[in-house]
């Protein structure tokens, strides 16, 4: 198994981005709005490479305040459970930093509770929920991290 790096996205990696999300969502958002996050986060969407591969990503902006709002995280099945997902958020917490985030925001389904405990071991902490915040009427929890 190969080594894992960490970039920022490039337009040609829209396509394995776009499957990766058809994959992983059961709502997954579309290639126009993928795209459009691509010229709006031009400094925190990577994509993490393994073998030659586009293995996952993370796209985040930054918004008023210092909050650092993380928008899609996704790994592609076959790479899941090797870390890709928590190098690709420890890699956008530096950078996030940088971009003067003090603190980060994720939305994630209540059902999700791997994900979730993913989050809390990186430090994210349960802030409150929303109900029915997803289009199939599921809750979400939205998980808060203070950096410095």
């Amino acid at each position: 198994m190969g080594s894992v790096s960490i970039r920022r996205v490039r337009r040609t990696d829209m396509p394995c981005i776009y499957e990766i999300e058809q994959l992983s969502f059961k709502q997954p958002y579309s290639s126009a709005y993928i795209n459009s996050l691509a010229h709006v986060a031009l400094k925190t969407f990577l994509v993490a490479e393994k073998d030659g591969k586009i293995a996952g990503y993370v796209v985040a902006i930054v918004q008023g305040l210092g909050l650092g709002h993380i928008i899609s995280i996704a790994v592609h099945p076959e790479y899941r459970r090797q870390g890709i997902g928590v190098a690709l958020i420890l890699r956008l917490i530096e950078i996030l930093k940088e971009q003067g985030a003090s603190v980060i925001r994720l939305e994630v389904r209540k059902s999700n509770i791997v994900a979730q405990k993913t989050y809390a071991k990186l430090g994210f902490r349960i802030l409150h929920a929303i109900k029915k915040y997803y289009e199939n009427g599921e809750d979400c929890v939205v998980m808060l991290k203070a950096i410095y």
